[in-house]
Parts: structure tokens; sequence; C-alpha cells
């Protein structure tokens, strides 16, 4: 069950920054599948969205717009501290890019470690994610119930892997940063039912974005 928490970053007034965006976007669909349907994500779905963000790298840094950094940071501050306390270290960013996060996410978890399909991204990552590996959301290369936390910024969800390498007190911090514009996206009562057994957690909205923090009932 999700519990909505007031707004406390307003969306800039008159910033144009996502004007455009749509949510009837197909990665959307990609998206939507993966978390619903695990037989959706195929080898050549795989390859062919590893092919997208391999000829994305070279400009992505140029999404790391100002105010981008709101949901991220929001649920960092907000979301943790609704979650039951416990020590959080290791934290797997996945779907991580080229680092574009990771200025953000390192100094609340001393263990970070990116993930990406692509390796063009990846071997842009250097100087942001010190710790970087070519892996697949689908099948995470990490042992059961090793990760208190799981980032997926604007990325795939697949519950399974979410539900076999979180650990019993672990968090999954999910962030849209363009909100329902995301091409890779979700709301949060679709990403708690998707979920398997029991899951407790936060969403709220900030500046352009949407976050959502959920833990093990």
């Amino acid at each position: 069950m999700i519990s909505h928490l007031p707004v406390v970053i307003d969306h800039p007034v008159g910033d144009a920054a996502y004007a455009g965006m749509s949510a009837d976007h197909p990665m959307r669909r990609v998206t939507l599948a993966a978390a619903f349907d695990p037989d959706s994500w195929t080898d050549e779905r795989r390859r062919r969205v590893t092919e997208l963000f391999d000829g994305l790298a070279e400009d992505w840094s140029s999404r790391d717009v100002p105010g981008r950094e709101a949901p991220i940071l929001d649920a960092l501050d907000r979301g943790l501290a609704a979650a039951p306390t416990a020590e959080r270290r290791i934290a797997l960013d996945v779907g991580g890019a080229d680092g574009i996060n990771s200025r953000h996410l390192t100094p609340v978890f001393p263990e970070m470690i990116t993930l990406d399909l692509s390796l063009e991204m990846l071997q842009r990552s250097a100087g942001r994610a010190p710790s970087r590996v070519q892996a697949d959301g689908s099948c995470l290369p990490v042992s059961d119930r090793s990760v208190d936390a799981i980032f997926l910024i604007n990325a795939f969800l697949f519950p399974g892997e979410v539900e076999r390498v979180l650990a019993p007190n672990g968090v999954l911090i999910w962030v849209n940063s363009r909100g329902a514009a995301t091409p890779i996206g979700l709301p949060a009562p679709d990403v708690d039912r998707a979920l398997p057994g029991a899951w407790s957690g936060v969403a709220s909205t900030a500046g352009w974005g949407t976050w959502s923090v959920h833990w093990r009932s």
C-alpha cells in the first residue's frame, strides 16, 4: 500500500525544460510489459534496448538539466525517513547510464554500484561512478538478499529480481524524473502492484518528477 506525502518541492514556474513530453511513448509500453510480463523481455528486446542506449550515450549528459535532481533528493530525504530504520550501505543504481545521478546517491550509500546494459554509457561514467558493471536488470549479478537499496531512476522494473536481491530491510527507490511523461516510468501504484508479496511505501511529486520508496510489509 502506498501513502502519498504532500508536495514540498513545487514545479518550477515558467520553466519549460520538459515541455512537449508525452506519457504516450512507445518505451512506456515496454516498461509496463517488463514489470508485469517477464516473458516479454526477450533477447531481441534486450538487444534493441542496448543498441538504443549505446546510440544515446554521447549526448546523455545533456539531460542533466537544473531541477532534474529534485525527485531524487526528495526520495532520499523524506522517502528514506519514512522507511523502517535500518543500516543501509550497499546500493545498486540499476540502469544508471553514464552515472548521471551518482553525485546524489554516493553521499548516502557508501557502497554504490552502477549497472547498465549499455557499455557505451558505462564507459562515459568514469569519474562519476566508482564501481561500474555491465548487467541486465532482469538477471542482476549479485547474491540473494545482499543489497540494502535499489535505485530505479527512469529504469525498467523487474519485480522478481528486486525481490531476490533486496535485503530483508532493504528499500526500492523509484524515480520518474519527468513524472507521467517519463518514457521509462510507471506510477507508484503500478510499482506497488507489480512487486511480489506484501509491500508498503510512500510517494510524492517533486519539481517535474515523481518518486516512491517501497519496503516489505
